[in-house]
């Protein structure tokens, strides 16, 4: 059986964590969860994930952004980085210049999104 390819959840709201990890997992990921951001990036350090989802805005309006950052600078740190926002990603997004270490996040989507969607669009990055 191959190994499950492994998906870190950083989200400060715990029932989207319980949600998406339900979604997630019923699409054969393996699915580990972080409550803010510093959490996020000790949790990417230890579990080392193919891919991360990192809600946008957390306890502040750029936690996510320092996240995106900080697990940019880490060893393996390059896998597909997703970020979620619920408020229109037009506008905090586009504010957002990435440090010239963090290059970029792969994918940008606002919440809510549908399970279909949200197994899609990690499929697609875990080709």
């Amino acid at each position: 059986m191959a190994d499950k390819k492994k998906i870190l959840l950083i989200d400060d709201d715990p029932d989207y964590l319980a949600q998406a990890r339900i979604v997630l997992e019923s699409g054969g990921y393996e699915v580990e969860t972080a409550a803010c951001g510093k959490d996020g990036v000790a949790r990417f350090a230890e579990v080392k994930p193919d891919l991360a989802i990192i809600d946008m805005m957390m306890e502040s309006y750029c936690e996510g952004f320092a996240a995106v950052d900080r697990i940019r600078e880490l060893p393996g740190g390059q896998v597909p980085l997703i970020l979620l926002s619920a408020v229109d990603v037009q506008g905090p997004y586009q504010s957002y210049a990435p440090s010239e270490q963090s290059a970029k996040v792969d994918l940008v989507l606002q919440k809510p999104i549908k399970a279909k969607d949200l197994l899609r669009h990690v499929g697609d990055l875990l080709r």
